[in-house]
């Protein structure tokens, strides 16, 4: 019976213990006992997913990505356990779970429900973040994905016939998803409104996501290398000016998801193991940038002792040969080359130094003059630590994962990297610097600011609430009454973002959707 109980577990999606574990969460009044439920959840789900015995339904590259997940989830764990987040600690593991399952999912159905739950979870992170920038920021991130989720819903209703405009709603969707220029804005938003520990959370999932499906969908689709391009420079401009450091790392964020977004467009076997590799390395430099990034916030800007440690390994981890953030970007960089667009390798590579220097180099150099009066906590060290030691792994061991990944250590690729990273440094670690003139949120309008009907979205939710309540009691007799609960969800959620709150009215409203999500498409 034990045998058969763990087979019957291991058919269930990857991931499902995290998603029970963040509900439960949610749930429960004390946080040190949510943080408790979400590290049982997350030891769980790793046994189940690699030694229950089950079938695997993960490639090597793909189960990679989702221990990196999990690696996420234990540091936004150790962090929070620092600073009193419930809600982002529950919402973040459901996120988790979501993105495991839809890395295993093979149907577009499958991966629109799970982005779907990770769209939801990730809009309470942001409102979590307790202000009303923040408020409005979660529920654009929601908007606009739900709008996304819609595209997908149309393109599986319009692909039996196998039509090119099912793809192109489908490539839109995931381009939404992707935070791909101009409907970008929204990832901005969100990320700098979010509180330190929903920002550790949101940084690794729902993008990631997006850029495996984008991949899995599209490979080899031309366009793709110039829209990524595009994006990795026009998204890297704003670094140079930003002074707010979480905002900076999200612009930093959205301009390597255009270095990926590129070598899907390319599509060789060569740029989509390095498309995968660079999602894993950037899951963890980026997460470790947000830990040192949001330590430092929790602060008022006074470094703890102990954090400045955590910040150099954190820039290095970005780019230098050996650590997390090289070895995906290099084995692009030799994908473009043997395409015969040598020319944007150097993009690509001129990108990474930019963000190695002005995400990783400078707010060391600037941000770290005025030391605090206490030490980094234990737990915060550990979650820092963690990332590190996750990210030597992967830039020591991760040529295991592809053969493909050979190419980053060529002769070539290390001396570029090398000669770049080091023009960087000599940038920002020299007055130079100081003729890039830093202020908070400079150049935002290049982040699409978001429009006039998301705000009056926020002020009339309610009445859209109520409206989809009729229609939920209306169709009530043909839908099984999931439709009244939509309603009723949608008016809690009106009620609670209006008066400027979040908590349990939020958590309970997205439980809801979430489980009325899963029962209409399972």
């Amino acid at each position: 019976m034990t045998e058969a109980l763990a087979l019957d577990l291991a058919l269930l999606p990857p991931g499902w213990p995290l998603v029970l574990a963040g509900l439960l969460a949610g749930l429960l009044p004390i946080p040190i006992a949510a943080r408790n439920v979400g590290f049982l959840g997350l030891l769980a789900s790793l046994w189940l997913m690699f030694m229950a015995g089950g079938a695997p339904v993960l490639e090597p590259l793909d189960a990679a990505l989702a221990i990196a997940f999990h690696l996420v989830a234990g540091a936004g764990l150790m962090f929070a356990a620092a600073h009193e987040d419930r809600i982002a600690i529950a919402a973040g593991l459901v996120a988790t779970g979501a993105a495991c399952a839809a890395l295993a999912s093979r149907s577009l159905a499958g991966l629109m429900i799970w982005t779907e739950v990770i769209a939801i979870a990730s809009a309470l992170i942001v409102m979590a973040g307790g202000t009303q920038a923040a408020i409005r920021a979660g529920l654009a991130y929601l908007l606009l994905q739900v709008l996304a989720g819609v595209l997908l819903l149309v393109g599986i209703a319009l692909g039996s016939d196998g039509t090119v405009t099912a793809g192109a709603f489908v490539l839109l969707a995931l381009l939404i998803k992707a935070a791909a220029p101009p409907v970008h804005g929204w990832l901005i938003h969100a990320y700098a409104a979010a509180s330190p520990t929903g920002s550790i959370f949101l940084s690794a999932f729902a993008t990631k996501v997006a850029v495996i499906a984008l991949a899995r969908l599209f490979p080899g689709e031309p366009a793709l290398i110039w829209l990524g391009l595009a994006m990795a420079v026009l998204a890297v401009i704003p670094t140079l000016f930003e002074s707010d450091w979480r905002r900076l790392l999200t612009w930093a964020v959205v301009s390597q998801l255009g270095v990926m977004i590129a070598g899907i467009g390319l599509g060789t076997a060569e740029a989509l193991d390095g498309v995968r590799l660079l999602a894993i390395g950037h899951v963890v430099y980026a997460t470790l940038l947000f830990v040192v990034a949001g330590a430092l916030e929790m602060r008022g800007g006074k470094a703890p002792a102990g954090l400045r440690p955590f910040a150099l390994l954190a820039a290095l981890t970005i780019g230098l040969p050996g650590l997390a953030g090289y070895l995906g970007k290099a084995v692009i960089g030799e994908a473009l080359i043997d395409a015969g667009l040598g020319w944007a390798d150097i993009v690509i590579v001129v990108v990474g130094a930019v963000v190695f220097a002005t995400a990783g180099l400078r707010p060391l150099v600037e941000k770290f003059g005025t030391p605090g009066g206490e030490r980094l906590s234990l737990r915060e060290g550990a979650a820092a630590l963690l990332l590190v030691l996750a990210g030597l792994a992967l830039g020591s061991f991760g040529g295991a994962l592809s053969p493909q990944a050979e190419a980053a250590f060529h002769a070539t690729p290390l001396i570029v990297q090398g000669i770049a990273l080091a023009a960087a440094a000599l940038v920002m670690l020299t007055p130079v610097r100081r003729l890039l003139r830093q202020r908070p949120g400079a150049l935002g309008a290049l982040a699409v600011p978001m429009p006039s009907w998301v705000i009056g979205a926020v002020q009339g939710f309610g009445r859209v609430g109520a409206a989809l309540d009729a229609i939920g009691g209306a169709a009530a007799g043909l839908i099984g009454g999931g439709g009244r609960l939509v309603g009723h969800a949608a008016v809690g959620l009106a009620r609670y973002v209006s008066i400027g709150g979040v908590g349990d009215g939020v958590l309970w409203t997205l439980t809801v959707l979430t489980i009325v999500l899963i029962v209409s498409f399972g």
